[in-house]
């Protein structure tokens, strides 16, 4: 038995499955659950699948509910997060039995069975290959959530993290018949206060010697009528400029401090900076949470020192 069987063992197994994500979901977090629980819905109709969590994915609300008796008899599948304490809803821990699906680098194996993978680009890259492995119908509008998330994790295609199996995964997926412009358009295309905000961005930049950063206070971003956290996922527009080595953006959030996202070019890691400031991530994609302005420089400089032990 492949150790992916194990995973639709339980899942047979059980009448009840809770789908969790991590806190402050993105595409990927969103995509993994939402494709899972269609999955799901459309192989076993009979079961009960619930996808929980507080935070709202603005492309995909969630707003399943489910009470804790459920929880308690389920199997509770997390997806795409890294640390029990990132867990959106923390009753996955009242879960009959646990399983972790996951691409984040980790020690911290919190769920009954754990299956991470950190060369996927993806949480759902994996889960495609997953599913895939089972034999069973995957359906348009799940792999619809599958791609999405491919597609928001790796950025179209364009992190130092996509391989050949991204794009095979995405090949899976698109075999399906979903509409891929369409998913582009919806993930990517901007209105226009976005558009004006990242001109503005642009236009706040500090580059020195590789490493390029923004650091926003609440008055730069409310004027466009967004929060921190769109305001944060926007680094992307800082991608793609050849002499940017590491690049971030810091965000004031409501509670006053900064919340940081950090991004580098293959070659230069970020993930162990950012964990040395309580964050953590992918070597090339990392965030951390809570700085104040003196821990905002001491995390430069570190990155400072990655991009001079590099050069």
């Amino acid at each position: 038995m492949s150790d992916f069987n194990l995973i639709l063992e339980k899942i047979e197994e059980y009448s009840t499955i809770t789908i969790f994500r991590h806190v402050r979901a993105d595409g990927d977090a969103a995509g993994s659950q939402l494709g899972l629980k269609e999955w799901l819905k459309d192989n076993y109709p009979t079961k009960k699948v619930y996808a929980l969590g507080e935070d709202v994915y603005d492309r995909y609300p969630i707003v399943d509910q489910a009470t804790d008796e459920e929880i308690n008899s389920s199997l509770a599948i997390i997806l795409d997060t890294s640390s029990k304490d990132r867990v959106d809803d923390q009753r996955f821990e009242m879960a009959k039995e646990t399983i972790k699906i996951d691409h984040h680098p980790s020690d911290d194996d919190f769920a009954d069975h754990n299956f991470v993978k950190e060369s996927a680009a993806a949480t759902c890259e994996y889960l495609t290959f997953i599913l895939d492995s089972f034999d069973k119908n995957i359906s348009t509008q799940a792999a619809r959530y599958l791609y999405s998330g491919i597609l928001t994790d790796s950025l179209n295609f364009t992190t130092a993290s996509v391989t050949a199996d991204t794009i095979k995964a995405a090949y899976l997926l698109a075999k399906t018949g979903i509409p891929i412009y369409e998913i582009v358009e919806k993930l990517f295309d901007k209105d226009a206060n976005i558009f004006d905000f990242c001109t503005y961005m642009r236009s706040k930049v500090t580059y020195d010697n590789g490493l390029a950063y923004v650091i926003l206070d609440d008055d730069d971003y409310k004027r466009f009528n967004i929060d921190d956290s769109r305001a944060r996922f926007q680094i992307a527009e800082l991608s793609g400029v050849k002499n940017y080595k590491i690049w971030c953006v810091f965000t004031k959030n409501k509670d006053g401090y900064y919340d940081g996202s950090l991004r580098s070019k293959k070659g230069y890691t970020v993930n162990e900076t950012a964990a040395k400031y309580g964050g953590g991530g992918h070597a090339n994609a990392s965030g951390v949470k809570g700085l104040d302005l003196e821990a905002i420089d001491d995390i430069l400089n570190d990155l400072r020192k990655e991009i001079n032990e590099h050069m």
